[in-house]
């Protein structure tokens, strides 16, 4: 008997839609004459791996996503990351994605359901452990072409945004393709939006004359004017010749003053353009993906109006006057200081899938160009141009546009080759009682290249060029022990051990060496239980050690100073950094009362050490400058100019934390068919509500010197954790609710006012979507309404922030509320329309 692809005959007592895979199938040996044969197939894009948690067409409308990438980060508290910071692997209809990315641009209406597999997935799929597995379950024929527009703005005023998008998605059977383009812009969020301290010093847009040491400027000055004459605007045409002081005397007492806050900003203005296609069609035995991505990204920022002050002796060419004078004028009228980044990128990938006899063989490539460019500007070289005006150059006019020469500026490019290959291999070794052994082994191979060109403020250019490659191999075993019974549950219920062993070396170097097990026991269908344990000797990866320099400007708090700054920081490869060992534990536990996937109870331990490993550079901090003087950069006046914030390498760094969590599905599935008259698409409600405790984090950044308590007094940091979200929805209208809330925190101060003191702090989002035609009568007859989707998202609600006091209750210098965060709530109305 042949079932046709997608159809599945169900044993009694079977709940429709649990994933099967092959360690569910009956043997030839368990069918006895006279039994009723039961005739199973694999369902259409159905995983090797069962399914964990799984989600139908409704269940993915009501939550109201515009494409996959957004369903992806809506379901992230369903998905979970096993404590990691990884995106999930992603599979296409059971086949791994690899370098197809553009699969995350098409609608969230293209897919047939969404299943997240169980966790010992990753290993089976040639990934390192704890990674989640997502597999993506496309329609089978599905086409549409949708439009998008959407604008931003803060309720506080200062900045707006919008964004422009359309795509081009077409699915028939096997073969497959989409074009994707979007465009975004935001503008600038000036410090003159907000209420904040102003900037010291004199501002002025044109610039004046003042005597050195205050006073009178020039006696003849004085008498021409017939009054004291203390300062005098630069004259409209000193641009083009030498004043007089007749010019002078008639611009006597005159400014031109600016805010200085206009010429700042607090968040730079932004503009992104994206395009990418792909196509997918089968090749023989083998399933062939094309993928293809362009942007270009980049953002403008204002660091101020920059000033100087030049001393003009008597007797120069440029100057009427009997005695020295001093010149106050802006760079070049009521031009800012900036800082520009941008970056280009251009990329693609090709993947096979496929079956050779027994293996099943995936098989990719990918390549990648990038281009970078960061320009910053801080500020005017004075004494360059003292020395002209005191050597009395004729050719330099003091008061006319000065060359760019004279700003003090810094600008690094780069461009940057990847090239990679990712071969993966799966095969079942051998049948046991318990299940099928398989055995799965990948490898991969990269080489990145840079090219920089790094200027300092002193015109020194600095030209690098690395080159550097890195192989790694991974072999997986998964051996099932034990298998509950059709009938029963058996002595030890489903137990399965995952092994992995593999390696890495970069640039011919030695041999890196990891290993890691874990053990899946599920000794009853509500409880699951899983332990892994992983050794890892690790190497910094080739963005960590090549990637481009990206110097910025982030706004910091200074705690030395007690003051908010705006400090250059500095990201991008450290070729410096030096390999580790990380060692891992976990333990984790899974409760599903219901036997099914309504409602589930998480709890988790995890612990780390590792060992000369590579890490983010942590929090300014005391005891972080203290602990990496080098990295920071101050001038004479102790003023925080500059942050290398590039990784590091601590000699030693441990942690360990308590998770769970509770995540509830309603309404419960495959229990009852509808009642007379009830919704056959009743509203929908899912509640996930997690917390995270740390127990430990301490870093050892020197041997020699005390560790860093990350949790202690010295450090600002949170122990406890709260995420939250709930969604409430059907097809057509819906509506969630998401959020997160961090404990108190206390950082020693030894200055005034005592210690810091941080209240807990939770910021909420609210999202709502309506689509006219499934809740107003009518609407769908409407062509304009048909396929609209409208969407308001708010984000941080209640206008939230993370407050801090002094001990004796003042507010620290910088712990305003905009110093904290400049931009506050945030509200986005967008239209859809598909086609």
């Amino acid at each position: 008997m042949t079932l046709p692809q997608g159809a599945r005959a169900q044993t009694a007592g079977e709940k429709p839609g649990a994933a099967t895979g092959p360690q569910d199938r009956p043997s030839p040996a368990e069918a006895q004459p006279g039994d009723e044969i039961v005739v199973t197939a694999r369902r259409y894009g159905e995983a090797r791996i069962a399914a964990e948690t799984e989600f139908g067409e409704d269940e993915i409308a009501s939550h109201g996503a515009d494409s996959i990438q957004d369903l992806l980060a809506r379901l992230t508290p369903f998905i979970g990351n096993s404590g990691s910071d990884d995106e999930p692997v992603l599979l296409i209809n059971g086949r791994p994605a690899d370098g197809d990315r553009s699969i995350l641009s098409y609608p969230a209406e293209a897919l047939n359901r969404l299943a997240v597999l169980k966790p010992d997935a990753a290993a089976q799929y040639g990934y390192p452990p704890g990674r989640r597995v997502v597999n993506l379950v496309l329609k089978q024929h599905f086409a549409s072409l949708n439009l998008d527009a959407g604008m931003t703005a803060a309720t506080a005023g200062g900045q707006y945004g919008g964004d422009l998008s359309a795509g081009r998605v077409t699915i028939d059977g096997p073969t497959r393709w989409n074009v994707q383009a979007r465009i975004s812009r935001d503008s600038a969020l000036r410090k003159s939006a907000r209420s904040l301290p102003a900037a010291a010093g004199i501002f002025d847009g044109t610039g004046y004359v003042t005597a050195p040491g205050g006073g009178e400027i020039d006696p003849a000055l004085s008498q021409l004017a017939g009054r004291p004459v203390g300062l005098a605007a630069i004259p409209p045409g000193a641009a083009s010749q030498a004043p007089t002081l007749a010019d002078f005397a008639g611009t006597a007492d005159r400014t031109h003053p600016v805010d200085p806050d206009a010429y700042e900003t607090l968040l730079p203005s932004k503009r992104s353009i994206l395009l990418s296609a792909g196509v997918t069609r089968p090749i023989g035995a083998f399933s062939a993906s094309l993928s293809f991505n362009a942007t270009s990204i980049g953002s403008n920022g204002l660091r101020g109006l920059p000033m100087a002050s030049i001393e003009i002796p008597a007797g120069s060419p440029w100057s009427p006057f009997g005695n020295a004078v001093l010149l106050v004028r802006p760079f070049a009228g009521e031009r800012a200081l900036r800082n520009d980044n941008s970056s280009q990128t251009l990329g693609t990938s090709l993947t096979l899938t496929g079956r050779i006899a027994d293996w099943q063989v995936t098989l990719s490539g990918s390549y990648g160009r990038n281009w970078t460019d960061s320009l910053i500007e801080r500020g005017i070289d004075a004494r360059s141009v003292q020395q002209l005006v005191a050597a009395g150059d004729p050719a330099f006019n003091p008061y006319g546009p000065w060359s760019t020469r004279f700003l003090l500026a810094g600008r690094n490019r780069a461009k940057g080759d990847n090239l990679s290959a990712r071969l993966n291999v799966i095969k079942t070794a051998i049948d046991l009682p318990a299940g099928p052994l398989t055995a799965n082994f990948s490898i991969n191979a990269s080489r990145n290249s840079l090219e920089s060109r790094n200027g300092d403020l002193s015109g020194n250019l600095v030209v690098t060029d690395r080159a550097s490659g890195r192989i790694d191999g991974q072999l997986s075993l998964n051996v099932p022990l034990s298998r509950r019974g059709k009938d029963s549950a058996g002595p030890l219920g489903d137990l399965a051990l995952n092994l992995v062993a593999g390696g890495q070396s970069l640039s011919g170097g030695s041999l890196q060496k990891r290993f890691g097990a874990g053990l899946t026991w599920t000794p009853h269908p509500v409880l699951q239980l899983r332990g892994t344990l992983e050794d890892v000797e690790a190497a910094p990866s080739p963005e960590q050690l090549d990637g481009p320099v990206v110097t910025t400007i982030n706004r910091i708090y200074d705690y030395a100073r007690q003051e908010a700054v705006d400090a250059i920081w500095i990201l991008g490869g450290n070729p410096n950094l030096g390999r580790g060992r990380r060692q891992s534990r976990a333990l984790t536990a899974m409760v599903r009362p219901l036997a099914d996937q309504t409602l589930t109870l998480n709890f988790g331990y995890s612990e780390q050490v590792a060992k000369g490993g590579v890490a983010p550079f942590p929090e300014l901090t005391p005891a972080i400058e203290a602990a990496f003087p080098e990295r920071v950069t101050r001038d004479a006046a102790g003023h925080l100019v500059s942050v290398d914030a590039r990784a590091i390498n601590l000699a030693r760094d441990t942690s360990a934390e308590l998770t769970s969590g509770i995540a509830l599905l309603l309404p419960r599935r495959g229990k009852a068919m509808p009642a007379a008259g009830a919704s056959a698409d009743p509203m929908r409600w899912s509640i996930s509500l997690n917390y995270r405790r740390r127990l430990k984090s301490e870093l050892l950044t020197r041997a020699g010197i005390p560790p860093i308590d990350q949790l202690g007094p010295d450090s600002g940091q949170s122990r406890d954790f709260v995420s939250l979200q709930a969604t409430a929805g059907k097809r057509g209208i819906g509506a969630t609710l998401n959020g997160n809330w961090s404990g108190s925190a206390r950082l020693r101060n030894a200055g005034p006012g005592g210690a810091y003191r941080f209240a807990p702090s939770s910021i909420l989002n609210l999202s709502l979507f309506v689509e006219p035609e499934h809740i107003l009568p009518g609407a769908a007859k409407t062509p304009w309404l048909k396929n609209v989707k409208l969407s308001l998202d708010i984000r941080n609600l209640f206008d939230g922030y993370r407050r801090a006091t002094l001990e004796d209750g003042s507010i620290p210098a910088g712990y305003t509320r905009y110093q904290i965060d400049p931009l506050g709530r945030t509200v986005r109305l967008s239209i859809r329309k598909r086609f």
